[in-house]
């Protein structure tokens, strides 16, 4: 069954998903702000870009916080909502941990840099291209299944999910050594999130590859009736 897609809104990052998709032969129907939602999908999965709308989780919008976009912020938590009511798995990428985490009442850190400064992990980019780190993943965590104690990943972000209100029932699956939110998963309710972008890495690397494997598994869980 088809994967319901969120559109970054920008056609050469849908075609890098698209791509990564395609390599786990996951087939995926796009859709934007305005889009009627399709009746029947496997697994929804929300893609990057800007900023969430920091009044969609009652803060004041800080001046570092840009590219907001509230129509897609206010139509995906519409279909993160939608997907959970219809017992359908949920990913996220980049934004997508963000917009998930806000869908489930949590809450952002707006300016990374603001508590983790630069000179100690660097979170952004860097001259236009992905900064990386490693990160550290929960041992009792889905995640740590296939990515192990500890790996390496990509990173063009300055938001991320507030530790101390990641969203109701999710937990946090793995931390940059600095303690940023990287990824979030949940008992009981089909959720996986990441905040790195494993359509950039390279295809083999274990959090691009057997990140997308995982997630194909928990969607083959569900009951698609």
């Amino acid at each position: 069954m088809t994967w319901l897609v969120s559109s970054t809104l920008r056609d050469e990052a849908d075609r890098r998903y698209a791509r990564w998709l395609a390599s786990a032969g996951v087939p995926a129907e796009w859709v934007r702000p305005g889009d009627p939602v399709p009746a029947s999908f496997e697994a929804l999965l929300l893609t990057g870009g800007g900023d969430v709308d920091p009044d969609l989780y009652g803060a004041a919008r800080q001046p570092r916080t840009d590219a907001v976009n509230r129509a897609r912020d206010v139509f995906e938590i519409m279909l993160v909502r939608a997907a959970l009511e219809a017992r359908r798995p949920v990913f996220g990428i980049c934004r997508g941990i963000q917009v998930v985490g806000v869908a489930l009442g949590g809450r952002l850190i707006q300016h990374i840099p603001d508590i983790c400064p630069a000179a100690r992990e660097v979170h952004a980019q860097v001259e236009g291209r992905d900064s990386g780190h490693p990160v550290e993943v929960e041992a009792r965590s889905r995640l740590a299944s296939v990515l192990g104690p500890r790996t390496d990943v990509n990173s063009a972000h300055h938001q991320a999910v507030d530790p101390a209100a990641p969203g109701r029932g999710l937990k946090i699956a793995a931390r940059s050594p600095a303690g940023i939110v990287e990824a979030v998963e949940a008992d009981g309710i089909p959720v996986m999130a990441v905040q790195w972008h494993p359509e950039r890495m390279p295809p083999d690397h274990p959090a691009s590859r057997a990140l997308l494997q995982l997630f194909r598994t928990i969607a083959s869980e569900r009951d698609p009736a």
